[in-house]
């Protein structure tokens, strides 16, 4: 099955130190089992997770932290998701790094109708299934991710 210890590339990744080693993930999510949930699952394939229970909560972390993808419940009571979407809109315009959104929801009604001019990667009806979300979340940040994870990556013929 080859050398040992030379590393397995699969689709460019080096699968040694899990597959989303040095990505930063906010989790905006106002349902605390939720937060948990992702945090455990990300943080098992090597992710750096924060997580926010509501949008004035995220929109603080926003101020001193820079993630390269958010996951986000589209409802919170309260409060509304533009404000934070118009936050990140900011800061791409700022350092020009876009930075994608997978949006999470309870309501399998009128999804994209009732979010109208929202710019999101990925839509994931709750319950969704935790393997998808992983590779959603790996190929949404696939660039940073193999940066991260194979530097001194040897090949050996």
């Amino acid at each position: 099955m080859g050398e040992p210890g030379v590393m397995n590339l699969i689709n460019g990744f080096c699968l040694a130190d899990g597959i989303l080693k040095g990505v930063e993930v906010l989790v905006i999510d106002n349902d605390r089992d939720s937060r948990d949930l992702y945090t455990f699952l990300l943080e098992d394939h090597s992710a750096n997770v924060i997580t926010a229970g509501s949008v004035k909560e995220a929109l603080e972390i926003l101020s001193w932290f820079t993630p390269n993808i958010l996951v986000c419940e589209i409802r919170f009571l309260g409060e509304s998701i533009y404000t934070l979407l118009n936050t990140l809109s900011a800061m791409e315009a700022n350092n020009g790094n876009h930075i994608p959104i997978i949006v999470t929801s309870t309501s399998s009604t009128g999804t994209h109708d009732q979010i109208p001019n929202v710019e999101f990667e990925e839509y994931l009806l709750k319950p969704f299934d935790l393997d998808k979300f992983v590779s959603m979340i790996r190929n949404q940040v696939q660039e940073d991710v193999a940066e991260n994870s194979c530097p001194d990556v040897l090949v050996l013929h």
